[in-house]
């Protein structure tokens, strides 16, 4: 069964490996045999990978995983079969009880990063500040899934933590165990993020803990996907509210450069734009007036493009454009209701 192909082609990696196809006999494999070994070094690999996958998301979705892979029963369905190869002797059926298999996809990227002040903070000042560094793994265990935000526009979701119910050719659906669709914002990290706390944030309660749960449906037809996520906080852990997200992209082909356009529109409940934009007595100062948040939605635009420089290393580029209702930018943590960035860069996929 080829791993993600669809998604993986979405999110900028298919071409960028020189179209070779994605699939399990190509990547590392582990194959565990026995019960126990097989569960427990899934404890002892998601726990850590997760702390350095994604900083969005909270210990108590990783711990959730964990558990979840310890109580599930693990079946290989007729769509998990591996494709004939002429090349090589596949076994004719395979039983309930075969073990799943690990795969993984490690990135590092290096961009020039250039983004407008969306918060009150002051923004990119030093040469420094236009760097960006990332190194990101993708995890496929089993039905479980860790998607990093590593594709080459990154910034239309944030990572996720899930398990796939269902895995067709056209369309999948998933359970998100950890989901945000916020940026971080806190003392230190607004705009920047820093040593110190800025004078602008200083007070403000920590909201980079918005973790949600919740479904993703995704559909895929040639070249182009879309899948939309009902998800919230039901146990009322950081916000307690609700959200919607629909995203739509399109994939061109042209000689060796692909290029993607996607669309989205986010929707919040009062509760999550309160949590993430909204100013308690608490938080209040001469300077920053309490506020209480209502419903709110945002909008977005991606435009990327890529080429391949080599087996490994790809060229990347992307703008991203996103337009928030008043019920943010009214908030006196904000200073604009746009976020736009751009960035250029490479990026080199083991």
């Amino acid at each position: 069964m080829k791993i993600y192909t669809q998604r993986l082609d979405y999110d900028g990696q298919i071409n960028a490996l020189d179209s070779r196809e994605v699939n399990r006999n190509q990547r590392l494999k582990f194959v565990f045999t026995e019960f126990a070994v097989d569960r427990f070094r899934t404890l002892l690999f998601f726990l850590p990978l997760g702390c350095i996958v994604t900083s969005r998301i909270s210990i108590r979705a990783l711990l959730l995983a964990t558990v979840f892979a310890f109580c599930t029963p693990q079946q290989v369905s007729a769509n998990d079969q591996i494709p004939s190869n002429s090349d090589e002797v596949q076994p004719e059926e395979k039983s309930a009880s075969t073990s799943p298999e690990l795969d993984f996809t490690v990135y590092l990227r290096m961009d020039a990063l250039f983004k407008n002040e969306l918060f009150v903070d002051p923004g990119q000042e030093e040469f420094i500040d236009f760097l960006d560094v990332s190194l990101g793994i993708d995890v496929y265990y089993g039905r479980f899934f860790i998607e990093t935000n590593n594709q080459a526009n990154r910034s239309n979701r944030s990572s996720s933590i899930g398990y796939r119910l269902v895995d067709h050719t056209d369309y999948q659906i998933d359970f998100l165990i950890g989901q945000s669709y916020l940026d971080g914002l806190s003392e230190s990290e607004g705009n920047m993020i820093r040593d110190e706390p800025s004078s602008e944030l200083q007070g403000i309660r920590d909201r980079d803990d918005e973790i949600n749960q919740g479904f993703r449906f995704s559909k895929y037809s040639g070249n182009q996907a879309w899948w939309v996520d009902v998800a919230g906080d039901p146990f009322n852990i950081s916000h307690g509210g609700w959200i919607v997200d629909g995203y739509f992209a399109h994939a061109i082909q042209y000689y060796n450069w692909e290029f993607h356009v996607g669309v989205g529109a986010t929707y919040f409940s009062d509760k999550v734009v309160d949590y993430h934009a909204g100013v308690s007595i608490d938080e209040s100062t001469f300077e920053r007036s309490v506020y209480e948040a209502g419903f709110g939605a945002r909008y977005t635009l991606d435009l990327s493009a890529q080429y391949p420089l080599s087996k490994d290393w790809v060229f990347v580029s992307g703008f991203t454009h996103k337009h928030y209702s008043k019920s943010f930018s009214d908030s006196p943590l904000y200073k604009s209701n746009k976020q736009t960035l751009f960035s250029l860069g490479v990026m080199y996929v083991w």
